[in-house]
């Protein structure tokens, strides 16, 4: 089965989250976005005394170091843009920012097998509240090459980030600090707060 291939990544608790600190229409809108500077992102409350700056963030965007960056380069990711970004803690208004890259995902899958997956849904059935067991639809994955489904965020759920194994090991070669992979046939919603 193709969801065996595939992994929901999520920060853990030693990463910060982090917010907008400046517009971000341009990046909702399911595109490449033309950035000529770097974007601007603060941490988010509630901050900590002493933010612990690690390689991978969220806002709910991944956020992850320069080491993560050139890792995700090489691999010509279809539908993920690497956008600069200067992170900025809000509380330490004289401190230098640190630099970091935006993960601007624009590639969304429908490939939901609500059949099968077990969800927490509002009466309308059209707002997915949680997911209990996820089921990928393997019939919809295959109708696009594995190019154009390394990445990317289930349309059903925009808050469901899926990589290919072979994106998660790459990541995971540079021992990175603040993400955890969850292969998609164990996740659920609840695990982001274990």
């Amino acid at each position: 089965m193709l969801q065996d291939e595939y992994y929901v990544i999520e920060g853990d608790k030693s990463s910060c989250l982090l917010s907008w600190d400046e517009q971000s229409a341009s990046f909702g809108m399911g595109k490449p976005v033309n950035v000529t500077e770097p974007i601007n992102v603060r941490i988010a409350e509630p901050i900590q005394d002493t933010p612990k700056m690690v390689d991978y963030h969220e806002m709910p965007e991944p956020v992850v170091s320069q080491r993560i960056a050139d890792a995700l380069i090489p691999l010509d990711i279809y539908g993920i843009q690497l956008v600069p970004a200067k992170v900025r803690n809000p509380k330490d208004p004289f401190s230098e920012p640190h630099d970091y890259w935006f993960i601007h995902i624009w590639n969304s899958i429908h490939c939901l097998d609500k059949d099968s997956s077990e969800l927490e849904i509002s009466q309308s059935g059209n707002t997915i509240f949680g997911i209990d067991k996820l089921v990928l639809n393997d019939e919809v994955l295959r109708l696009f090459e594995l190019r154009k489904r390394l990445v990317f965020e289930l349309a059903e759920d925009a808050s469901v980030l899926l990589v290919h194994e072979s994106v998660k090991d790459a990541i995971m070669s540079t021992a990175p600090v603040g993400c955890r992979f969850f292969k998609a046939t164990e996740w659920n919603s609840d695990i982001t707060f274990e």
